[in-house]
């Protein structure tokens, strides 16, 4: 079942995490790996929701997380990590669908980041210094930028 739209991108606000995952990677010719990534973890009784979300996007996986170790309940992720679909898929859906709330500011960095990824910029240092810089401001959400427009 698809869901309206404007409930997705409003559950996104508050849900939802736009993420620049940079590792090490040896086998890379400049030794580090760059990922765009975008998830939203709910508990496992919520995996309907999150089928919903992920048919209403049109794109991503759903993972099974077990946190038996800490005591805690099975959870459920959405994850869209594909470049694909990020670019054609998820970007076009938050463009269309505005997000109101704060997360709208990680949301712009991390089309920022996408276009860099466009470019190919993430295979040089200079980009990955470029996408460390973007995700020093992403996900910050204090008492002063609440200002962020």
């Amino acid at each position: 079942m698809k869901l309206p739209p404007d409930y997705v991108a409003g559950f996104i606000d508050g849900e939802g995490c736009f993420t620049i995952v940079i590792s090490k990677h040896p086998q890379k010719r400049i030794g580090l790996d760059a990922r765009l990534h975008f998830e939203i973890e709910l508990r496992d009784d919520d995996r309907e929701l999150l089928e919903a979300i992920q048919k209403t996007l049109g794109c991503g996986r759903l993972y099974h997380l077990n946190y038996e170790r800490y005591g805690w309940n099975p959870h459920v992720e959405l994850k869209v990590s594909s470049l694909k679909e990020i670019r054609e898929k998820l970007i076009p859906f938050f463009k269309k669908h505005k997000l109101r709330g704060k997360k709208r500011h990680s949301f712009r960095l991390f089309c920022e980041a996408a276009e860099l990824f466009a470019r190919k910029e993430h295979l040089t240092l200079e980009g990955i210094e470029k996408l460390r810089r973007i995700r020093q401001k992403m996900n910050v959400y204090s008492k002063k930028r609440s200002s962020v427009r």
